[in-house]
């Protein structure tokens, strides 16, 4: 590209996405690839977060059920605060429709933002959806002694929490079309490694087979690797 092309080039992004939105671009010899890399690897995140989430959500629905009843979104039992009340409130709402019917669970469950997901790992739900919600989990094999033969080490909530914080932000950054690149390779490299063993660490825990197919039909790595 020649000068006078990327100056037009980037007049011209400018023009159409904002001077302040591209000056995150206009350091690379290529902004316009740089900004086309960066929408594309914030989808490929997007793809592989959802999936997570999926999980998560139907984990925690099928660990809780049996303790809190299927509508457990609804029992006093569990102190949900304001914000979470007000998103299953929400939730019902969508999933009701124009019907006025009650709706059934798995619907409200899928109406429920990842907001609300996430903040259900906190010090406020400690006493109620964790502990029915680690006992389906998957540990962490130990290293092999007499004393720990065949044991494996469950996350702890500060642990699942650190990972769940880690893809909560991220996928708020690409859900917004926020750019995730930095100007600073290693700082970037960094941010997507820990970004991406989040995401797998996170499957893993709560099922390893579903782990390795979310990590086997990643484009994650493969963009990663062709970045401008």
């Amino acid at each position: 590209m020649t000068s006078n092309n990327r100056s037009e080039r980037i007049h011209d992004l400018e023009a159409w996405f904002s001077p302040a939105r591209m000056s995150t671009y206009n350091y690379h010899p290529d902004p316009e690839a740089l900004y086309l890399w960066n929408t594309q690897i914030t989808k490929a995140f997007l793809e592989d977060i959802q999936h997570v989430a999926v999980l998560l959500r139907n984990r925690v629905d099928v660990a809780v059920s049996p303790k809190y009843g299927a509508r457990w979104y609804t029992n006093p039992r569990i102190p949900f605060d304001q914000q979470a009340k007000n998103s299953i409130k929400k939730a019902e709402r969508r999933a009701r429709g124009s019907t006025g019917q009650v709706p059934p669970p798995g619907r409200v469950i899928a109406e429920l933002n990842f907001d609300f997901w996430a903040y259900l790992f906190t010090n406020t739900y400690t006493s109620t959806i964790w502990p029915p919600f680690r006992k389906t989990l998957h540990g962490t094999p130990l290293d092999v002694t007499e004393k720990n033969k065949n044991r494996v080490s469950l996350p702890s909530l500060v642990d699942f929490k650190r990972e769940v914080n880690v893809v909560y932000r991220l996928r708020n950054r690409c859900a917004h079309h926020e750019p995730i690149v930095k100007k600073s390779r290693h700082s970037e490299e960094s941010h997507l490694d820990e970004a991406q063993q989040a995401i797998a660490q996170l499957a893993t825990w709560i099922d390893p087979a579903a782990a390795q197919w979310i990590i086997t039909r990643s484009r994650i790595s493969d963009l990663r690797n062709n970045r401008p």
